[in-house]
């Protein structure tokens, strides 16, 4: 059985990773012929995809049924009509999705009606765009056609409760992202995110390993009050409090083995001089908070502005990705102190 696997693009070989963990193995490639956002794995053939729908860095499962090259949406129907998807014929309603990327002479609502309607056909199960009973993926990627079924009818990115809603949210998986690239899915130790927001980073950090004694602060108490609420709605119980992140090191110095953060997009008016005055600031906090051999994650819009501000501190780079998300492409910055790396 094949399957892709859709996750934020620059996660992929860290979403493999953690599909070889899940599904001992299996096949997996990271960006198949170049595809960003995109892993493949080819699992046994009874195996299913139960392992693949308890990943944390992915957005969705998808079991392929046909792979073809295409030009023309006759070829997309060509495709749709010949392909074996039973599913199709035992639902009660069924819909088509696209997510398309490349150049075409086509939109993606039409590649939707086309696989859509041939599928229709075929079957003679009726389409309901609001509330299908079964979502069939029709993707393109340049000629690439990959035809299947969405065995996630909610993105798994989707997956936290939240009451209140603060700032824009991290999303879950590249929370997830960024605790394993720090390297805390694993063993046992302190965490803590200085910047929580609602919650994210420390929900997730919990759920990935339950060996972590996880902490989270912001700087007022409303703030902290919203994480908590969404810590319990998704049957938590962890420490949040207010404390000030650039005060950090001086509250609880060398405490931390991790401490995983993703500060606010905002402040893009403010100069970039005080800019890095304030990221010097909380970096110079986060490094004296660490413990021995303790790793920083964070994410930056303004990766010019982290790298300045670590010109100033005893932490170098250690890894780092460049993400795509919103419309956005933030850096996820892992650091260390230097002469460690």
């Amino acid at each position: 059985m094949r399957f892709h696997l859709t996750t934020d693009p620059g996660l992929e070989s860290l979403a493999a990773e953690e599909a070889a963990e899940l599904a001992p193995g299996a096949a997996i490639a990271p960006r198949p012929d170049g595809r960003r956002g995109r892993v493949r794995v080819d699992l046994p053939d009874r195996t299913g995809a139960g392992p693949l729908l308890a990943m944390r860095t992915i957005h969705h499962v998808i079991e392929l049924r046909a792979e073809a090259e295409v030009d023309s949406l006759d070829d997309v129907r060509r495709v749709a009509s010949a392909v074996e998807i039973p599913e199709v014929a035992g639902a009660t309603t069924f819909r088509v999705t696209t997510e398309r990327h490349g150049a075409h002479p086509f939109h993606g609502f039409e590649v939707q009606q086309a696989a859509g309607g041939a599928l229709v056909r075929r079957y003679g199960t009726r389409v309901d765009l609001e509330r299908p009973a079964l979502v069939v993926r029709c993707d393109l990627d340049g000629g690439h056609l990959a035809l299947g079924i969405e065995r996630t009818p909610v993105s798994l990115a989707r997956r936290l409760l939240r009451p209140h809603a603060l700032r824009s949210a991290l999303k879950p998986t590249i929370a997830a992202g960024m605790l394993r690239l720090a390297g805390a899915q694993r063993g046992a130790g302190r965490l803590v995110d200085p910047l929580c927001g609602s919650g994210t980073i420390p929900i997730e950090a919990r759920a990935v390993n339950p060996r972590l004694d996880v902490t989270g602060s912001d700087w007022d108490e409303p703030t902290v009050a919203v994480a908590r609420e969404t810590a319990r709605a998704n049957g938590l119980e962890i420490d949040f409090r207010v404390a000030d992140a650039r005060d950090l090191g001086a509250i609880e110095p060398g405490a931390y083995d991790w401490i995983v953060t993703d500060p606010p997009y905002g402040l893009r008016q403010a100069r970039r001089t005080s800019l890095t005055r304030l990221y010097a600031r909380l970096l110079g906090s986060f490094e004296a908070a660490l413990a021995p051999g303790g790793r920083v994650a964070l994410v930056a819009v303004k990766h010019r502005v982290v790298r300045a501000a670590l010109e100033r501190t005893g932490l170098a780079i250690a890894d780092e990705r460049v993400l795509v998300t919103g419309g956005v492409e933030p850096h996820v910055f892992v650091l260390e102190r230097r002469g460690t790396i």
